[in-house]
């Protein structure tokens, strides 16, 4: 009777096997490191839908008014940020768990906008920013002007 043992695979195959792994894991805690909130800040919950209207974006922002929010677009990304600041107890706090200081969210938008009728709605403790899709443009012609050389 013989037996047969199974075909290891080569030492290399191992190591690059290994630094593969390595580099995924690498990978991994620099996307993590990015979505952490730096400290003394805070992030509000934000959900982002497709509607009738186009994108919608809502973010709750309780207790905070329309002066403390700033919204707007940068690098194909929606932007808002705020700030909430502390409230001051006469005596000492038995617990401080409502967030404050400053926060801001970018939301990459995948679809083309209009951003020249986006609307931004703050009201019940709830931003809503609605940006109308933009019509697809693909296929239309677009002229470029010809401009004259001036004579030399």
């Amino acid at each position: 009777m013989t037996t047969r043992r199974s075909a290891r695979p080569p030492v290399s195959a191992i190591a690059i096997l290994q630094q593969e792994v390595n580099e995924l894991f690498g990978r991994l805690s620099e996307i993590d490191d990015a979505d952490r909130i730096p400290p003394g800040e805070w992030c509000p919950p934000t959900d982002v839908y497709e509607s009738k209207e186009g994108l919608v974006v809502v973010m709750e922002v309780p207790g905070l008014e329309g002066g403390s929010l700033r919204v707007g677009l940068r690098d194909r990304s929606l932007v808002v940020s705020g700030e909430r600041r502390p409230r001051h107890a006469h005596g000492s706090f038995h617990c401080l768990e409502r967030p404050h200081g400053r926060f801001e969210r970018a939301i990459r938008l995948d679809a083309p906008v209009d951003v020249t009728h986006a609307r931004a709605v703050l009201g019940g403790g709830l931003l809503t920013v609605t940006l109308p899709r933009r019509r697809e443009r693909r296929g239309e012609e677009i002229l470029i002007p010809i401009e004259r050389e001036p004579p030399e």
